[in-house]
C-alpha cells in the first residue's frame, strides 16, 4: 500500500508541474490590475510590477498565470494573513505560482516584479521602433500577446479594471487607455505618469505608447464630449489633417444606432510605426499603421481618406462590439470582428447618397462567397484550443462572412427589430462577455422570431446554400437539409414577402405571382440564386428600374456565377447584358463590363459571335428594357 500511495503522490506532484495545455484552469479570476512599468524606448529592456487582485475559487497551493519571455525577480502573495514570498516557475506561455500553504476560496493579492525584452525585431507584445533617430514603444496585444508585457489572465473572459502607471523619460509623451490624471518629475530625467482606472477590459486591448509624439488636438466628440487626439511620430503632426475631422461624425452615428454613449473617457488615435494589423481597437487608445492614419496634405487623396474613415468607423464600432461587450472565447470572435465590419460599413454608408448605400456590403458578400466556395474553407465559428489554432482566429471569413450574415438577418427580421435586439444585447452584457447564444436570445426576444437555427446553420458550417427560382414565382432550396435559409422577395407589386426554406418546407411560392420577382431583396441573402433564364429575362426587361443598386449587383453576381460555372448558357446572359450595362450607376454598369470581359476571356468558339454582338450593342447604347 505504501508503494501504491507513493506512486500516486509522485504522479500528483508531477501533474502539478505540467502547465495548462492552452486555457488557464478555473482556479481564480482577476478583480483588478495595477501595472507599473518603466519604459525607455531606446533601451532593450523594460521593468514592471504587476499587482493583481484575484478571487480564488477553490483551495489550492498552486496558481497559473499567462506570461511569456518575462524574467520574474520576485513574487509575493497577500491572502489576508500577511504577505508571503511565492516561488515561481516559467513554462513558455505560463507562470506557475507555488504557495507555502493552501489559499482560497476568497480574495487575495499578487505582486510580481519582473523584467522583459523591449524588442525592436517584433511587432507584438510590448516592443520598440525607431524613426528619424527617435525611439518609440508601442503595444499590440491582440489576440494573446499581453502576456509578453505582464503576467495576467490572458483570455477574453477575464475582464477586469486596470490602473496603469508609467515611468518614462521627461521628454517623452506617455499614453494608455485611461486619461492621464497625474504627472510628476522624478530623478535622473524621468517622470511618473499616472492614468485613471479603466472599466473592465480583457488584457488583449490594454494599450500603451511612449515616445516623442506630436499630439494633435481633434476636439471633442460624442454626447459626453470626450476629448479626441491624434498622436503622430515627431514632425508628422501635419499629416493628421485628414484624420482630425473623422471622429465626431462617426461617433455620433454609432451612439445613435446603439443608444449607448461612447463607453470610455477619452479617445486617442495613435499612428504606429509597425504592427501586424491595419488597426487595433484598444479602448481610449486605438492604434493604426501610420500609413492608414497619416498622409502629407499635398499628397492626400479622397480615396485614401475614404479608406481611412472606413478603418476608423470599424475600430469605433468595436468600442461597443468587442470592448463594451466581449466574446467569452475565441470561437465567437465574429461577435467582435463581424459586427465591427457590418456596423462600420453601415455608418460609413451614411456619408453616401441613399442610392449608393449597401453597395460595399454586396461587394464584400460577393468577394467572400468566392473564398467560401473554395475547398478547405472554414466556418465562421471555429473551435480554438491551441496557439497554432489561434493563427486562424481572424480572416475574411470571420470579418466579411460574419458581416454578410448580419446583413441577411437584418433584412429578414426587419431593421427596427434587429436594432432593438442589438441594443438589448449590448445593454444586457455591458462591461461583461457574451456568446452567440446570448445574441440569439436578444434578437429572438425583440423580433419574436426564432433566429437561432438560421444563425447557427450559417455560422457553424462552411460554404453557402443555393436557392432555385423560377418565373412562376416558385422558390426552392436544394440545401434545405443543411441550411435553414431566410429568403425575402422583391416583386413588381412592391411585395416584400419573407419565408424560410428548411427541411419539410424547402419549397415556397409567392402569393399572387407578380410580373417579376427577385428572391434576394436588398441583395442581402448569403446564398446563390440559381434561376431559370425566363426569370432573368423578366427581371432585366420588366423589373430592372425598380431594383435597388445592391439588388442589381446581386443579379449580376449570380448571373456571373451561373455562366462561369456552366450552369447557364452564355448566350442567354449575353442578350441581356447590353440592357443591364445602360444602368446610370457606375458601380452597376462597371460590374456588367467585368462580367462581359470574363465571358469573352472564357468564351467557346460558338459563343464568340454573341460576345461580339453584345459589345456592339453596348458601344451603340443598345439593349432594351420594357
Amino acid at each position: 500500500m505504501r508503494v501504491v500511495l507513493g506512486f500516486v503522490f509522485a504522479i500528483s506532484a508531477l501533474g502539478a508541474d505540467i502547465p495548462p495545455a492552452f486555457r488557464l484552469p478555473a482556479q481564480a479570476r482577476p478583480s483588478g490590475y495595477e501595472l507599473e512599468l518603466t519604459i525607455v524606448p531606446r533601451r532593450s529592456e523594460f521593468r514592471g510590477v504587476a499587482r493583481i487582485a484575484i478571487e480564488v475559487t477553490e483551495r489550492t497551493r498552486t496558481l497559473w498565470l499567462n506570461a511569456k519571455g518575462l524574467n520574474v525577480l520576485r513574487a509575493s502573495l497577500d491572502a489576508g494573513s500577511g504577505r508571503e514570498t511565492v516561488n515561481t516557475t516559467a513554462f513558455d506561455e505560463f507562470l506557475k505560482l507555488d504557495f507555502a500553504q493552501e489559499i482560497g476560496p476568497g480574495a487575495a493579492r499578487l505582486e510580481i516584479e519582473y523584467t522583459g525584452e523591449l524588442s525592436d525585431k517584433r511587432n507584438n507584445g510590448l516592443y520598440r521602433k525607431q524613426s528619424g533617430g527617435d525611439w518609440y514603444a508601442f503595444t499590440t496585444f491582440t489576440p494573446i500577446e499581453a502576456r509578453r508585457a505582464f503576467p495576467c489572465f490572458d483570455e477574453p473572459a477575464y475582464k477586469a479594471p486596470w490602473r496603469v502607471v508609467l515611468h518614462v523619460e521627461q521628454a517623452d509623451v506617455a499614453v494608455s487607455n485611461g486619461r492621464m490624471v497625474n504627472e510628476r518629475n522624478e530623478p535622473a530625467g524621468m517622470k511618473r505618469v499616472e492614468f485613471a482606472g479603466t472599466k473592465p477590459l480583457p488584457s488583449e486591448v490594454v494599450a500603451i505608447a511612449v515616445g516623442p509624439f506630436d499630439v494633435v488636438d481633434a476636439g471633442e466628440a460624442g454626447v459626453n464630449r470626450v476629448p479626441v487626439r491624434i498622436l503622430a511620430p515627431r514632425g508628422r503632426g501635419r499629416e493628421a489633417a485628414g484624420a482630425r475631422s473623422a471622429t465626431p461624425e462617426i461617433l455620433a452615428r454609432l451612439e445613435q444606432y446603439t443608444a449607448i454613449p461612447y463607453p470610455w473617457d477619452k479617445l486617442d488615435h495613435v499612428a504606429v510605426l509597425d504592427m501586424p494589423y491595419g488597426a487595433v481597437e484598444n479602448p481610449g487608445l486605438i492604434t493604426y499603421r501610420d500609413a492608414i492614419l497619416l498622409s502629407k496634405p499635398e499628397r492626400d487623396t479622397g480615396e485614401r481618406q475614404r479608406g481611412m474613415r472606413g478603418t476608423i468607423a470599424h475600430e469605433l464600432a468595436h468600442q461597443w462590439f468587442g470592448n463594451l461587450v466581449t466574446q467569452a472565447w475565441w470561437d465567437d470572435v465574429w461577435l467582435s470582428e463581424g459586427f465591427a465590419t457590418w456596423l462600420g460599413g453601415k455608418v460609413s454608408d451614411m456619408e453616401l447618397p441613399a442610392f449608393e448605400r449597401s453597395i460595399a456590403a454586396v461587394a464584400g458578400r460577393s468577394a467572400i462567397m468566392k473564398l467560401d466556395s473554395a475547398a478547405g474553407t472554414r466556418p465562421v465559428r471555429l473551435q480554438i484550443n491551441s496557439r497554432a489554432e489561434m493563427e486562424q482566429v481572424y480572416g475574411g471569413i470571420v470579418y466579411q462572412k460574419g458581416a454578410a450574415i448580419l446583413n441577411m438577418l437584418e433584412q429578414w427580421v426587419g431593421p427596427e427589430a434587429f436594432q432593438r435586439g442589438l441594443r438589448t444585447y449590448l445593454t444586457d452584457h455591458a462591461l461583461a462577455t457574451a456568446t452567440t447564444g446570448d445574441l440569439v436570445a436578444a434578437l429572438s426576444r425583440e423580433s419574436r422570431m426564432d433566429v437561432g437555427a438560421v444563425m447557427r446553420s450559417f455560422l457553424d458550417q462552411p460554404r453557402f446554400p443555393v436557392v432555385h427560382a423560377a418565373a412562376d414565382c416558385s422558390i426552392e432550396s436544394e440545401d434545405a437539409a443543411r441550411w435553414i435559409v431566410p429568403v425575402c422577395v422583391h416583386g413588381d407589386d412592391g411585395s416584400g414577402q419573407c419565408t424560410t426554406l428548411a427541411p419539410g418546407h424547402r419549397r415556397a411560392e409567392v402569393s399572387a405571382c407578380p410580373a417579376w420577382i427577385w428572391p434576394n431583396r436588398g441583395g442581402a441573402g448569403y446564398f446563390r440564386v440559381q434561376f431559370e433564364p425566363a426569370l432573368l429575362e423578366q427581371v432585366v426587361n420588366k423589373g430592372w428600374g425598380q431594383l435597388t443598386a445592391p439588388e442589381k449587383l446581386s443579379v449580376i453576381d449570380d448571373t456571373a456565377d451561373a455562366v462561369l460555372s456552366h450552369r447557364m448558357e452564355p448566350r442567354g446572359a449575353l442578350e441581356l447584358l447590353p440592357a443591364m450595362a445602360r444602368d446610370p450607376l457606375p458601380a452597376v454598369s462597371n460590374a456588367v463590363y467585368r462580367l462581359l470581359l470574363s465571358m469573352i476571356a472564357n468564351a467557346a468558339p460558338q459563343d464568340r459571335a454573341a460576345c461580339d454582338e453584345a459589345i456592339r450593342q453596348i458601344l451603340a447604347g443598345g439593349g432594351r428594357r420594357r
